[in-house]
């Protein structure tokens, strides 16, 4: 039990250090009824995705790798929608807007990330019958010693880049309920824990599909009206 405490307060902990930075930076805004309605309803489909794909999953291959039945579009759309996150939305837009094209580069890096997975280490994972990296690198070394380097090696990345999402997340949800900073990124934490405990990669995909098209439906549409606003002037968007 007290090995559990102290995992989740040094899981919880960046987040609550986190906030610091983005304090003053989101101010209470008038209840937004059709956004809480549309946010709800989001949430209400996912979970009924996860209970979903909880029913189906009968192996470890349904938990991994969805029991091989993603086509490659699916798959393609959920790591769009994975790619386009809170990182992504306010990150790097927020790096284009203070260092111009400068900031733009910084987002190169998470997409050739991408093909480097794919072709280094996704055909040995399949060949190998494997789903993870240690499980790979256990295989042919002692287990114990490369799984335990292995999972504080991902623990330590992958905190980091929560860090930014959930920051983000716990800022959307404490602007839409006004709810304090810390229950919003509790919140949003159980959440993913339940799309990924209970789900497996079948959830996570579908989650990530809708995401994608939600996602790029309201960019393109935020694009089309800027660019009407300019009079689809490219010179005139720049300019301002």
């Amino acid at each position: 039990m007290k090995i559990h405490f102290f995992l989740m307060t040094l899981f919880f902990t960046p987040f609550s250090w986190a906030e610091g930075a983005l304090s003053g930076a989101v101010e209470q805004q008038p209840l937004n009824i059709p956004a809480i309605v549309m946010f709800l309803i989001f949430v209400a489909a996912t979970l009924i995705i996860t209970y979903w794909a909880a029913k189906k999953m009968r192996s470890t291959s349904d938990y991994y790798a969805a029991g091989g039945g993603i086509t490659g579009f699916q798959n393609g759309l959920a790591i769009a929608g994975d790619y386009m996150s809170a990182a992504s939305f306010l990150g790097i837009s927020g790096l284009v807007y203070l260092s111009g094209y400068d900031g733009l580069i910084y987002s190169i890096g998470f997409l050739i990330g991408w093909p480097l997975i794919l072709f280094l280490v996704a055909e040995r994972l399949r060949n190998l019958g494997r789903y993870t990296f240690a499980d790979v690198v256990s295989y042919r070394l002692e287990q114990l010693p490369i799984r335990t380097l292995s999972a504080f090696g991902t623990l330590a990345v992958v905190a980091l880049y929560l860090i930014a999402q959930m920051v983000g997340a716990g800022k959307l949800i404490q602007l839409l309920f006004g709810l304090p900073y810390h229950y919003a990124v509790v919140i949003v934490g159980v959440l993913m824990v339940l799309y990924v405990m209970f789900g497996g990669m079948l959830a996570t995909t579908w989650v990530q599909i809708i995401k994608a098209v939600l996602l790029l439906l309201g960019a393109s549409f935020m694009a089309f009206m800027v660019l009407k606003y300019v009079d689809f002037d490219l010179n005139v968007l720049f300019e301002q």
